[in-house]
């Protein structure tokens, strides 16, 4: 398949033609230099990669004829959503960015009580869309056949009414009597993990009893303390691990 790699909105492709707009176009015209025949990968999210080559190349727009396509086998067998409290500085972005690389299905991004970050609303739309943006970079990069969700701001009991169906898992260092290690050696669910991840501090006590409350397990990763935004990786590979050592 081709190098390049774009997401496309379905509604963007028509009668064999794909329309490619905006900063992707740009991308192709100004970043990439490619020409009219060169040949670009585009996905529309449905699992998808489409051969296409580009016919016309320019800043705003790039055209491309439609080949043939490719059915994905790429993503994990089980959804894993990250539940991730907001942090200082580039945390969320790195959660994000190494996240999807390495296969989270989607970010809950809360409001907790020991945030840091606090955000109006004209800053939290332009934080959303940012992060938004490197989920989409992201995918493109680790040949993601869908781009991750990310949502929020969310309080942490919208956050847990979003996730209910799901086996949930609280970080909680200080008070879990079960590692996420022996968690996963009693099996892996097939309904999907949900993880919620604490800020600089950690989920406050009363924030654990909710989480509890909703059915979470509280677990642990390690003897040591991480970092907010290294303890979202941790956990995430992990349950990939055990994903595929129960469910082959």
């Amino acid at each position: 398949m081709p190098k390049h790699r774009f997401f496309v909105p379905p509604e963007q492709f028509s009668n064999g033609i794909v329309r490619i707009l905006g900063e992707d176009a740009r991308q192709i015209r100004v970043v990439l230099r490619l020409q009219p025949g060169d040949e670009v990968g585009v996905l529309d999210g449905s699992g998808k990669e489409y051969h296409c080559v580009l016919e016309s190349v320019r800043k705003d727009e790039t055209v491309a004829r439609v080949g043939n396509w490719l059915d994905l086998d790429v993503e994990p067998m089980v959804h894993i959503t990250v539940v991730q409290s907001l942090a200082k500085g580039e945390k969320i972005e790195q959660v994000i960015q190494h996240g999807t690389e390495i296969g989270v299905s989607r970010f809950l991004l809360v409001q907790t009580e020991r945030s840091v970050m606090r955000l109006d609303k004209e800053r939290e739309r332009a934080r959303m869309e940012r992060w938004r943006k490197i989920a989409k970079e992201a995918a493109e990069q680790a040949h993601r056949a869908r781009i991750p969700a990310v949502d929020g701001i969310l309080s942490l009991q919208e956050a847990l009414q979003r996730v209910a169906g799901a086996s949930v898992l609280a970080l909680h260092p200080d008070g879990a009597a079960l590692s996420l290690a022996e968690w996963l050696r009693s099996g892996f669910p097939d309904a999907g993990v949900a993880v919620i991840v604490g800020p600089e501090g950690g989920l406050t006590n009363e924030e654990v009893l909710l989480c509890q409350e909703h059915g979470a397990t509280t677990v642990s990763l390690m003897p040591r303390i991480l970092r907010t935004e290294t303890a979202a990786l941790v956990a995430v590979s992990q349950l990939l691990v055990g994903q595929y050592i129960h469910l082959g």
